[in-house]
């Protein structure tokens, strides 16, 4: 899969005459050309905003980006009427925080391990409920039955941690949390450009994701709203292109999706958005999933021997995890931000390194930080060596 790496400008660099070893797509992906490309033809080819205009450059730009939204739909398994664009997953988790107009009486389900875009809109809203993570950060699935009560009106997760790299038994979830007559939301942010996913088959009720983290730009995010669930949300913004009628004494939305994405919306990023999905569905995502779960594997095997190294999530199986491996390494008088700087400043090699924002599972795991590498498509099995060869020597 290294052959992919040509396709990324950004990986071509050089940082003080090393080449890069890029180890961070948890954070944020580097985009290929294909996706720079879209993006720059937007500006020099069409340029106009989406929905309004009626001349030639309007209807261009709507045409592509309503084409970005069947491009989303058909990764996932949607109807492009399912699809909701935002600006990230941060704002799709709090649209449905704010759309499902809960009190601070009712109860949202999840795990402790969860990213705080999906901690934060919840106790802002409502009381959260946590599943215990065990000594590995690995969330305690088998606990969610226990925690639903009569007051639980979601239950959410992580279909892959972004700290543990762990896939979660999300159809699981769904089919205990329904049983109660529960919604449920999934963060799909470190899944959607590691695995195949079909929001049907899973059965949940909203899903999220950033576009930042699968090859596309920045400013963009997906909601998946359930075609039935949109009953249950309410207006989250408001302004312009939402309305389909307004007066002095009153106003019609318009249908969902377009009531949910009021204002100039980033049409460019949805635009690069298509292009990056259009590539992952070019290459496979079964060949993109096997080549993810080789490379975690490698990562586990590499790294758990390091001396005093604490890997989280390392007994997991293989076919359990994406090529995401997180651990703690006691060197003297450096934190885990410290290492990461490290490797970068004199191997040119870039990871993670603090508390990911992810407080709450450090916190239980008595961690004060830990390293994050995460590999892709264009990584290979050098680029693990080089880092595991860097963190021996350190060590």
């Amino acid at each position: 899969m290294n052959d992919y790496k040509n396709s990324f400008p950004l990986l071509q660099r050089e940082l003080d005459g090393q080449p890069i070893t890029y180890l961070d797509s948890a954070s944020t992906t580097p985009k290929p050309k294909v996706v720079i490309d879209a993006v720059t033809r937007y500006y020099t080819e069409m340029g106009a905003n989406v929905h309004r205009g009626v001349h030639p450059l309007g209807e261009a730009s709507t045409a592509a980006y309503e084409r970005a939204r069947y491009s989303v739909a058909a990764l996932i398994g949607a109807l492009p009427s399912e699809i909701v664009f935002t600006r990230n997953a941060t704002e799709s988790f709090n649209l449905v925080a704010q759309g499902l107009a809960l009190s601070l009486d009712d109860e949202v389900v999840f795990p402790a391990s969860e990213h705080h875009s999906n901690y934060m809109p919840w106790r802002q809203v409502a009381k959260p409920v946590l599943v215990d993570i065990d000594d590995e950060t690995v969330p305690r699935y088998s606990q969610l039955k226990e925690r639903i009560t009569k007051r639980t009106k979601l239950v959410t997760l992580a279909h892959v941690s972004n700290v543990n790299g762990v896939i979660a038994p999300v159809e699981e979830w769904v089919e205990t949390a329904h049983a109660a007559g529960v919604p449920v939301m999934i963060d799909a942010s470190q899944s959607v450009s590691h695995l195949p996913i079909d929001v049907k088959k899973i059965g949940c009720d909203f899903l999220a994701f950033s576009s930042h983290k699968l090859f596309g730009p920045s400013g963009v995010g997906i909601l998946y709203v359930r075609r039935e669930r949109f009953d249950s949300l309410k207006l989250y913004n408001v302004g312009g292109g939402m309305v389909a009628y307004n007066s002095e004494d009153r106003f019609e939305a318009r249908e969902a999706p377009f009531r949910y994405e009021a204002g100039t919306p980033n049409i460019e990023g949805a635009i690069g958005l298509g292009a990056a999905i259009e590539m992952v569905r070019s290459i496979g995502m079964d060949k993109i999933a096997a080549h993810s779960r080789a490379l975690g594997e490698m990562l586990v095997r590499e790294l758990k021997p390091l001396s005093g190294a604490r890997v989280l999530g390392a007994s997991v199986a293989p076919e359990r995890r994406v090529a995401l491996c997180t651990l703690s390494l006691p060197v003297p008088s450096m934190t885990q931000a410290n290492i990461a700087r490290l490797l970068a400043d004199s191997h040119a090699i870039l990871v993670s390194g603090g508390f990911h924002c992810a407080h709450v599972l450090h916190h239980r795991a008595q961690l004060d930080g830990t390293l994050r590498a995460s590999a892709h498509l264009f990584n290979d099995e050098a680029d693990i060596e080089r880092l595991a060869s860097a963190l021996r020597d350190l060590v």
